[in-house]
């Protein structure tokens, strides 16, 4: 298929970016403040998160889609208080009262009103493969719902509890309530639907309905939604559905109509039975989180064969990034998986699983960079690291290995792996109490050879990306030892000639991180260096020319990749 010319901005429209402090109170989010400027929350956010009445604040990015009238938000910052624990990291901020709410049937239409009618109706929703803007713009399916028994009235009181939270109403009052709303859509629907079919879709596709549309401006687009729901009624499956709609696409579309595409593929895409039948069975949760960022990128359905033509077409848009209601139900889908507290591979240890959350980073950053820059992607995967490092998880890792030295590569090896801070710190105590040099020494059985084995160790921490000051710790543990190896082992062994000792500290202290005794070993190769006879009586243990001339670029390209002397400091370098 041929890709069709896609106008960005036209088919986006205006985004206007804003910041918002939220402060958080027992289980709820309530929002504070909101800016343009970033700079101007951040003093109130330091105040605030020091209030006792404060169980935490955050600070988030909003995206106000003002075409769409759609909104997005990206949590920046969070702190809680020590002690405290979310129920749901993904818990949107309340304007005082639940976002949700909701007085007149006009409310449903909402993208927060219908992702709750999405939540308590998802059973019904997925039987029947419908999408709660199709139930609220066609009679026919609002007829459906309203005649399966305590369907309806199971759903609502549910919704009524959640609503009077933080609120002086009960839920038997709000539930009343919530029912009238629901009666009074049907009614309305019910009505308006008499001797009035919905616009058939023809060969003209949606700008045939616009035409045909007779009624008051601000009622076209419930007759596309309605007109669009009437189309995907017979559809059998959800892909059918999504193949349907979007082969109702053309470049010469307006915003008015992609919205409505938009708004049915995100409540479509919201469905993990949909993902399900786009993506195929996933065996394991990993697979399922890699799936859901192919979905983001528009790599819909890879390696399941040819696609219908409107999934192809689905899958262009998203590429391009014109779905942005979509695109924000496929991040929320993504961020769900990531906070879960399910294994992504397998439940075969904690190495096995830190592998797997560093293969999802890897695989955001090959292909969904934008998602891979994402704070609130990120930091969920660092949640996820961060979990994984208990003690009990520690014990089964560290526990079944005999050798000292392979413990702490192994906890280190953990260490060198795990994304983010937070992990790195938590690992960082494990490793601290591995790290006894004379354990490793006896271990090696020789403690000059075990030079280069506490060199290596001692490299790896420096660079392992863990907080600093446990990081200089180990490092300055490990150099001491080295340091006193050197001075003891090498430089007073007087049994040793003098070359031998500069030739053992190029074999063993190669790649030594900073301290005190990679300057020892640096200051012995430099002095050396500037002794002529030191090569001179090196190079008389070869018989022959070739066999010196050999020696002798060895022995230079050894001192440079030992990286303790200068290129300058080689007579030939």
């Amino acid at each position: 298929m041929e890709p069709w010319p896609v106008d960005k901005q036209k088919l986006i429209g205006t985004v206007q970016t804003v910041y918002e402090l939220h402060s958080f109170h027992t289980d709820l989010w309530l929002v504070v403040r909101e800016s343009p400027d970033l700079r101007q929350l951040e003093p109130s956010a330091a105040m605030l998160v020091q209030r006792n009445e404060v169980d935490g604040i955050r600070l988030v990015r909003r995206s106000d889609y003002k075409d769409h009238e759609f909104v997005t938000t990206v949590t920046m910052v969070k702190r809680l208080r020590n002690g405290v624990q979310e129920v749901d990291p993904l818990a949107r901020a309340n304007p005082g009262r639940d976002a949700s709410w909701c007085d007149k049937p006009e409310d449903l239409m909402g993208d927060i009103q219908r992702q709750m009618f999405r939540t308590f109706f998802i059973k019904f929703l997925d039987e029947k493969r419908l999408t709660p803007l199709e139930i609220l713009n066609y009679e026919v399916h609002a007829r459906v719902l309203d005649q399966a028994g305590t369907t309806v009235q199971g759903a609502l009181q549910r919704l009524a509890s959640v609503q009077v939270r933080g609120t002086k109403q009960t839920a038997v009052s709000r539930m009343k309530e919530l029912m009238n709303i629901a009666d009074n859509g049907l009614a309305t629907l019910v009505k308006e639907s008499k001797g009035n079919p919905p616009i058939k879709i023809g060969p003209g596709g949606l700008l045939e309905v616009v035409s045909a549309y007779k009624g008051l401006p601000e009622g076209l687009s419930r007759a596309l939604y309605r007109a669009v729901a009437a189309h995907l009624a017979d559809a059998k499956s959800w892909v059918e559905k999504l193949d349907r709609l979007f082969q109702l696409f053309t470049p010469d579309l307006s915003l008015r109509e992609m919205r409505v595409l938009d708004s049915l593929a995100a409540e479509i895409l919201a469905s993990p039975l949909a993902l399900k039948e786009l993506a195929g069975q996933e065996k394991t949760r990993l697979e399922l989180v890699l799936n859901a960022v192919d979905l983001y990128v528009g790599n819909l359905g890879s390696g399941q064969g040819e696609q219908p033509a409107g999934v192809k077409a689905l899958s262009m848009l998203l590429s391009e990034g014109v779905l942005p209601r979509t695109l924000a139900e496929l991040r929320l889908g993504l961020l769900r998986h990531l906070h879960s507290r399910l294994p992504l591979r397998s439940d075969r240890g904690i190495r096995d699983e830190m592998e797997a959350t560093v293969e999802v980073i890897t695989y955001l950053r090959q292909h969904a960079p934008t998602l891979a820059r994402d704070e609130e992607v990120l930091e969920a995967l660092a949640q996820r690291a961060d979990r994984l490092i208990q003690p009990e998880a520690m014990s089964e890792l560290i526990g079944p290995i005999r050798g000292a030295v392979t413990k702490a590569e192994t906890v280190l090896s953990l260490a060198e792996t795990a994304p983010g801070d937070a992990p790195k710190a938590k690992i960082a105590t494990y490793l601290r109490s591995l790290i006894v040099p004379e354990d490793f020494i006896r271990e090696v059985g020789n403690r000059m050879e075990a030079i280069k084995t506490l060199g290596t160790m001692a490299r790896r921490i420096v660079m392992s990306g863990m907080p600093a000051a446990p990081k200089r710790e180990m490092a300055e543990i490990l150099d001491s030892a080295i340091f006193d190896s050197i001075r003891t082992e090498i430089l007073a062994n007087q049994a040793m000639p003098f070359a031998d000792r500069i030739l053992t500290i190029v074999r063993l202290c190669g790649g030594l991180p900073e301290g005190r005794a990679r300057q020892l070993a640096a200051d012995q190769l430099t002095q050396a260096l500037k002794r002529p006879e030191f090569i001179l009586n090196y190079l008389e243990r070869f018989p022959g020319a070739t066999e010196r001339r050999d020696a002798y670029f060895k022995l230079c390209n050894a001192m440079l990749e030992s990286g303790l002397v200068d290129k300058s400091l080689l007579p030939m370098g």
